[in-house]
């Protein structure tokens, strides 16, 4: 009955004692090669603190529902999400997003800015529905912004050739070249910056190594282009509303101020002619015959009636001005109305070349 010799029980006790230091000892060098990442951790981060920044930044920042639509709408990458939520977006009504991008510029509107200070970006609350979307586009712009400012210097220069290549093929009637000449005469030093956030949310293709850049910050940079152009549409169709309008009355006021010259100069002739024939007629002889007074009467009458008929017409073409005069000043209301929403002081519009006052019935 030796199935409980203790030999062999404390002949296995050895081995498992042996067996468990080689655990400890392997668990140990485990210990050390984990304190090892820890300390090369460390190393990294001292190196980065930017990076160590933002993670710290995105995991205590609580995006609000409507910042988190923005970076879904925009077809925000992982790492274009995060650097915008890196950057604190904030929503601000007009009265506070002045404190923080404040701009003196009559004519030109701001409804974004990312701080370099301080790395954030804050957004002007646009509530026009017509303007649905523009502010998804104006959070992808300043997030890749915040791109740009964590870019090396040898990534920014590879980058300047790229983007003044797509920019050059644009061509020179792009609206684009007038927006870029306006921020670099306020900032020389920004031509290249806002290239890089322009393109990248406005123009639908670009070069290759373009695209291939900013689909870190872009799962679908699409997104974003379209919604652009949706806006574009709501503004060049109000702006093409008011050139044609303001054209058509240019060339009505310059037709009614020639019809109107020619209008007074007859009617000066026929008061002239009648004031003659009631001299002639008052005078003993000056007609000798009641046919020749009936027929110079008469064609004086014909005269006058058809001056009446010119002057209807006339005053008829008056009133169709100043209905289109009308029109043209609700659309203006309606391009205010828009302006304001999106932050721009407006130049006052200077004084139309005819208004109805100038036209008289």
């Amino acid at each position: 009955m030796s199935h409980f010799s203790t030999e062999p029980r404390h002949a296995r006790r050895d081995r498992g004692a042996r067996v468990g230091r080689g655990a400890l000892l392997a668990i140990a060098a485990v210990c050390i090669a984990a304190q090892g990442l820890v300390l090369a951790g460390a190393g990294w981060a001292v190196a980065n603190p930017r990076q160590v920044d933002d993670q710290l930044t995105v995991w205590s920042y609580e995006p609000d529902p409507t910042i988190v639509q923005y970076a879904d709408r925009a077809g925000l990458s992982e790492e274009g999400r995060f650097l915008f939520y890196a950057s604190v977006p904030e929503i601000l009504p007009p009265e506070r997003f002045d404190l923080f991008c404040s701009f003196e510029e009559t004519g030109l509107g701001v409804l974004g800015c990312y701080t370099l200070a301080d790395g954030r970006i804050f957004l002007y609350d646009v509530t026009n529905d017509d303007l649905d979307g523009y502010e998804v586009v104006v959070a992808a712009h300043e997030m890749l912004h915040a791109a740009w400012d964590r870019l090396s210097i040898e990534e920014r220069d590879a980058l300047a050739v790229l983007l003044e290549a797509d920019f050059a093929a644009l061509g020179p009637e792009h609206e684009l070249v007038e927006r870029i000449a306006e921020y670099e005469a306020l900032d020389p030093t920004s031509r290249i910056p806002e290239l890089y956030a322009i393109l990248g949310t406005e123009i639908s293709r670009l070069a290759p190594d373009l695209e291939q850049h900013y689909a870190r910050y872009f799962d679908d940079r699409s997104l974003t282009t379209e919604l652009y152009a949706q806006v574009a549409a709501v503004f060049d169709s109000l702006e093409e509303r008011l050139q044609q309008l303001s054209d058509e009355l240019d060339t009505r006021f310059a037709a009614l101020e020639a019809d109107q010259a020619d209008y007074a100069d007859a009617a000066a002739a026929l008061e002239a002619d009648i004031t003659a024939f009631n001299e002639r007629a008052s005078r003993p002889g000056g007609y000798t015959s009641q046919s020749a007074f009936e027929a110079d009467r008469q064609a004086l009458l014909d005269r006058q009636a058809a001056l009446e008929v010119e002057r209807e017409a006339l005053n008829a073409a008056v009133d169709e001005y100043n209905a289109l005069l009308e029109e043209l000043e609700e659309l203006n209301a309606e391009a205010a109305e828009l302006n304001r929403s999106i932050n721009v002081d407006a130049e006052p519009l200077p004084p139309s070349q005819g208004s109805d006052d100038d036209l008289a019935d």
